[in-house]
């Protein structure tokens, strides 16, 4: 074989390589965006886990968080697992990843942060979590109504007053915020002072 027939050899063979390359890399996803992708992992992890296979549906959400790290809700998705699968330190290490890699959403992290150590009853560091969460979001009744709650379950009943005070002069409609006042207020009423804060 001379040299051109050579060189059209090599040429051929290297031309399937790239077309067989290219289809591969269209069949596997490679040419969509990463968003794209952790969608579609996104769905795959919902959809295991609606079929009750836990593994599979952590293994495509941590997939989808990979893939687009400021991907909120996979991020939020993946450290409810972690927290149901493999214990509350788990999933706020997860979320406090988020922090770090998506600071556009650092008040949404914080306010999950603090609902773990809220629901496991666990009221200075949900706290702490929630105060963060004010500051970047001070408008966000949820967490104002969480920061109340955390200061009564702590006895803090002084502080609470003038929590569910200054919320009810912003919102005197709020019969939510009424009814946490008065409660408070009873409390107080009953104990005679209560605890200080």
């Amino acid at each position: 074989m001379d040299g051109a027939a050579k060189r059209v050899a090599i040429l051929a063979v290297l031309g399937v390589v790239v077309v067989g390359a290219a289809l591969w890399m269209r069949e596997t996803g490679a040419f969509r965006s990463a968003k794209a992708r952790a969608d579609e992992q996104f769905a795959l992890s919902e959809r295991a886990h609606h079929e009750g296979d836990f593994e599979s549906a952590m293994k495509h959400m941590q997939k989808a968080v990979e893939l687009d790290p400021q991907f909120v809700q996979a991020r939020e998705g993946l450290a409810a697992m972690y927290e149901q699968h493999r214990g509350m330190d788990a999933a706020i290490a997860e979320l406090e990843r988020g922090i770090q890699e998506d600071p556009n959403n650092e008040g949404r992290y914080c306010y999950r942060i603090a609902e773990i150590y809220f629901i496991n009853r666990q009221w200075e560091p949900a706290l702490k979590w929630l105060k963060r969460a004010d500051e970047l979001d001070p408008e966000d009744l949820h967490i104002q109504r969480m920061i109340g709650f955390c200061l009564e379950r702590q006895g803090r009943w002084r502080e609470a007053e003038a929590h569910w005070t200054r919320l009810l002069a912003k919102d005197s409609n709020n019969p939510d915020v009424q009814r946490a006042l008065a409660r408070v207020r009873r409390h107080l009423n009953d104990t005679k002072g209560g605890k200080g804060g």
